[in-house]
């Protein structure tokens, strides 16, 4: 019996350390977002472009393009993995007081990942998968209690 209590032990550790692990190395497992992406609107394009600054950063800004001239920011967007965790933090222009939004990152993994904070308005669910190299297909939603209110986004790898 004392084995077996043993054996759960080192089970549950090992258990933590891979999940940790795993939290720590979230932000290199999305470096696929690395570059501008674009969406064709029926109003204009909207671009959103990421880097990775370091192993727990990365940063995004997002324009709407009108007429390939007029050019309005939307929103700049961090993904930081902090005390084991990983957040995806837009701030959006003139909402919430320009201040950043916490989305807690809820599952992972190296085609995308789901990040969640039911307390806000709306989106309470942002997501975003890669569909292939150059295509992402990104939505929010009402979470858990409204999925069917939803916007996507469909963006495309703009070519150098």
């Amino acid at each position: 019996m004392r084995n077996c209590f043993f054996l759960l032990a080192i089970f549950l550790l090992f258990v933590q350390f891979i999940n940790v692990e795993n939290k720590k190395n979230c932000i290199a497992q999305f470096k696929w977002m690395n570059g501008s992406w674009k969406m064709i609107t029926k109003n204009g394009m909207i671009i959103e472009s990421w880097k990775t600054i370091n192993d727990s950063t990365m940063e995004g800004k997002s324009f709407f393009i009108k007429n390939n001239t007029d050019s309005t920011f939307l929103e700049s967007i961090e993904m930081v993995a902090r005390n084991n965790q990983c957040y995806y933090r837009p701030t959006a222009n003139e909402q919430n007081e320009n201040k950043a939004v916490a989305f807690k990152v809820s599952s992972f993994n190296q085609k995308g990942f789901v990040a969640e904070n039911p307390e806000h308005d709306f989106p309470k669910r942002i997501t975003y998968l890669l569909i292939n190299n150059d295509s992402i297909h990104a939505f929010i939603d009402g979470g858990s209690e409204l999925p069917q209110k939803k916007s996507n986004f469909y963006y495309s790898r703009v070519k150098n």
